[in-house]
């Protein structure tokens, strides 16, 4: 090898090593970067996954400021801000009280209302169709009339804050505005009813079922996994369809398609059935009979909470239990009372007044039953409450109507009225208190105050003064009710005051004897107590 080449030689080796260590270096720098790509690629999606996102039907919206927050472990959700997330009105005020406390509201879509206080455990919803809506291309009908409504209790109090308005429970939100809500950390999605009632069209299909009920009250049993379907009236042998119950997740039956009619109601997740011959029963979500479909023409939830319902067979009325156990026989005119007169105090069931008693009426007689099937008061009565004249003159003390008298009272009463006088019931001792010997029993409220007056011979006493002066109250600062509770001014009771009460309990002994008092007694004993 000569000079000339191993200079050359020398050359080539040095440039391949060259050639090397910068494909070498190439490969250092490419890895470095892709480990670096890697590292921002695994920093922005931790970043994007610790970033809250909102989802309404798998599309990400913006999140609302002040949208929820949490407190012992439970979200409450801003009431106004979801409702514009759904498709809700929000109106300030209870729906119908036309009042405008910022405490209080309802939310309004095509179909229903829901009406909620902050002051109260439960809420209502009210059945009222806007126009002729349709639901996931579904024309909807409704089976309940408009003003039909049920009562909801909520399973945590809603919050109020002066700046922000009123907050919900994720749970209560999910009911009150029929949304199914999956809530994880950093990513919260809410699926409308539209997009769950789309999802069991779909899966309808698959199961090879012919109809989906329209009813606007079956399509909300999707929110719960429930699909009201039929079988189509061509494949029916009496020409129409019948109806049961799908499981939404596998399409296992859970009722047997052989209704002619089912109602799902919401609040207490039961399916309301009617057979052939126009009977109705009741059958739970797991398909267990809670009242068979044999002998009420009509039934509805009377109170979920008493579990008792409200039966009707050949136009009479009457209540039974969840167990089908008759708690008052359908043999009466009407259940429950019509409160549209009495807007004085918040009377969320007409129907059970206290959640003691039960209004019942018989021709022209009004009376009372207690939950366990009693009867307390005698349907003997002329009306249950005092409704102000209208031939009276509109004075300056502007009085009101009166049906029932409130805790603040000291206690939970409800007047009765017997040939034009009035009397009191007390619905926590179940007896008469104040016998009907007084012309009026009224309210007043001034600068935000109402206060409850009796008139007796001319005479107007505070109502209040009265009770607390005879030992005749039995609600605590508290407003629990206290059985037996005993005061200074009920051992100072005058014998002519314990005279009258003792005939009322003796009257009540015998239901269906009104309490009545002779004149004499009218005229001076009560004169002389009602002075005193």
């Amino acid at each position: 090898m000569n000079l000339e080449e191993s200079d050359t030689f020398k050359k080539q080796v040095e440039e391949n090593t060259k050639r090397k260590r910068g494909i070498m270096l190439s490969i250092i720098l490419c890895a470095i970067l892709v480990v670096f790509l890697f590292v921002i690629i695994m920093i922005l999606k931790y970043q994007d996954s610790i970033t809250e996102k909102l989802f309404i039907d798998d599309k990400q919206v913006a999140i609302p400021e002040n949208f929820y927050y949490i407190e012992d472990d439970t979200v409450y959700l801003n009431l106004r801000e979801m409702a514009s997330l759904l498709g809700y009105t929000y109106t300030k005020g209870e729906y119908n009280k036309f009042n405008e406390d910022d405490d209080t509201c309802y939310l309004q879509n095509d179909f229903e209302i829901a009406s909620m206080s902050a002051r109260s455990d439960k809420y209502q919803k009210y059945v009222e169709v806007v126009g002729e809506p349709t639901l996931a291309e579904i024309a909807v009908t409704m089976k309940n009339e408009n003003g039909y409504n049920e009562t909801f209790t909520l399973k945590h109090p809603i919050k109020y804050d002066e700046t922000n308005g009123m907050y919900a429970s994720i749970e209560d939100v999910s009911e009150m505005l029929n949304v199914q809500i999956d809530w994880q950390e950093y990513r919260f999605r809410f699926y409308s009813l539209e997009y769950m009632v789309n999802y069991a069209k779909t899966a309808v299909g698959k199961f090879n079922i012919t109809e989906m009920s329209g009813y606007y009250e079956n399509l909300k049993s999707v929110l719960y996994g429930y699909v009201v379907v039929g079988n189509g009236s061509a494949e029916s042998d009496r020409g129409k369809s019948l109806y049961g119950v799908v499981s939404l997740a596998d399409g296992s039956e859970i009722i047997s398609i052989k209704y002619d009619d089912i109602k799902f109601v919401q609040n207490v997740q039961e399916f309301y059935v009617t057979v052939s011959n126009g009977t109705m029963g009741i059958l739970g979500a797991d398909g267990s009979t809670i009242i068979a479909p044999s002998e009420y023409e009509n039934i509805s939830l009377l109170d979920d909470e008493a579990q008792l319902y409200l039966v009707e067979k050949d136009k009479k009325f009457g209540v039974v239990n969840r167990t089908g156990k008759t708690i008052i026989h359908a043999e009466n005119d009407e259940i429950g009372l019509d409160v549209t007169e009495f807007e004085l105090e918040d009377i969320p069931n007409p129907s059970l007044l206290f959640d003691k008693v039960i209004p019942v009426k018989n021709g022209e007689k009004y009376g009372l039953y207690n939950t366990d099937g009693e009867l307390v008061l005698g349907i003997v009565y002329d009306s249950l409450g005092y409704k102000v004249p209208e031939t009276d003159e509109k004075t300056a003390n502007s009085e009101q109507n009166v049906l029932v008298i409130p805790s603040s009272v000291g206690i939970n009463g409800i007047v009765i009225n017997l040939d034009g006088l009035y009397g009191v019931f007390d619905a926590n001792t179940q007896e008469i208190i104040l016998p009907c010997v007084y012309s009026k029993i009224y309210a007043i409220t001034k600068s935000g105050e109402t206060t409850y007056y009796m008139v007796y011979d001319g005479e107007t006493r505070n109502l209040s003064e009265y009770l607390q002066e005879r030992g005749l109250t039995n609600i605590d600062e508290n407003g629990n009710y206290v059985e037996n509770m005993v005061t200074q001014e009920e051992t100072n009771t005058s014998n002519t005051e314990e005279d009258i009460n003792s005939q009322a309990e003796e009257n009540l002994d015998d239901p269906t004897l009104p309490v009545e008092t002779t004149e004499d007694e009218e005229m001076t004993e009560e004169s002389t107590t009602i002075n005193s």
